[in-house]
């Protein structure tokens, strides 16, 4: 009966502490996190996929073309699978998120996004390593995290991907702009209103005037033809490759997954 009754007892201990020890792991496993941000008086809506380990880490913000049908969600996943966090989010006035759809708010939603994940509080909560950010931008958003990456120095690298910046467009290519956001569904936005800014703050959109401050940063650009060559290649510091392929990347997404992957390891 004592050797029963030792036996149980022993049992029990190794039963609490396997439990406690699976517990205690648990805490720090993959999450997935639906955020709300707070931009004036709008909120937007963001989606955090945290990498596994109680360890900050370095941050991927993810930023959408227009109006953003690619969401590179995969490669997200493959990122975080390998210990990094990737914030997705939706600009203000586009899918579910409140407020207007314009490029100056694009690029303030940006700031605002690296600001929240930035307070003592939220670095935190979801394990961010601070001034450690990675931006990766898609077509409209590529332009987005070239100006914003330039000039923010919490951005240390960034990843952009068929990018077409406002300030680099023919008239041609700005006047297709317009007669695309006229039919693209996008929750708020007036198609005047937005272009007519892009139109007044065009010379400001040109990543080339940030030169300078993006020679100071790691810079990888993806393409599918040879449109921006003639402004990349007066880049510095820039790795820049062709692919011949649409504008999603669509049947170079494990090329494209695995080259982003080794690229912010080095």
């Amino acid at each position: 009966m004592k050797n029963q009754s030792l036996s149980l007892v022993i049992f029990l201990l190794i039963f609490t502490y396997n439990v406690t020890a699976q517990n205690k792991k648990n805490d720090y496993r993959a999450i997935s996190k639906e955020i709300i941000i707070r931009i004036d008086e709008d909120s937007i809506a963001a989606f955090g996929m945290l990498a596994a380990g109680k360890e900050k880490k370095e941050t991927i913000i993810l930023l959408h073309g227009l109006p953003g049908n690619e969401k590179n969600l995969d490669l997200a996943q493959e990122l975080r699978r390998n210990g990094r966090n990737v914030i997705y989010f939706n600009y203000r006035g586009s899918w579910g998120s409140q407020g207007e759809f314009m490029y100056s708010n694009c690029l303030e939603d940006a700031t605002k996004v690296i600001d929240f994940f930035s307070t003592p509080e939220n670095s935190e909560k979801y394990k961010i390593k601070l001034n450690s950010f990675i931006l990766f931008g898609h077509s409209l958003g590529g332009g987005i995290a070239l100006l914003k990456g330039a000039r923010d120095k919490r951005v240390k690298k960034i990843v952009v991907c068929s990018p077409n910046p406002i300030g680099t467009l023919s008239q041609e290519l700005m006047d297709w702009v317009y007669n695309y956001i006229k039919t693209a569904f996008m929750l708020n936005i007036n198609p005047d209103k937005f272009y007519n800014e892009l139109i007044v703050n065009k010379n400001s959109y040109n990543p080339l005037i940030y030169k300078n401050e993006l020679s100071q940063k790691d810079v990888l650009i993806f393409d599918e033809d040879l449109r921006n060559k003639e402004w990349v290649d007066q880049l510095d510091n820039v790795e820049y490759l062709i692919w011949e392929t649409d504008h999603s990347f669509s049947d170079k997404r494990l090329e494209l997954i695995e080259k982003v992957n080794e690229w912010i390891n080095n």
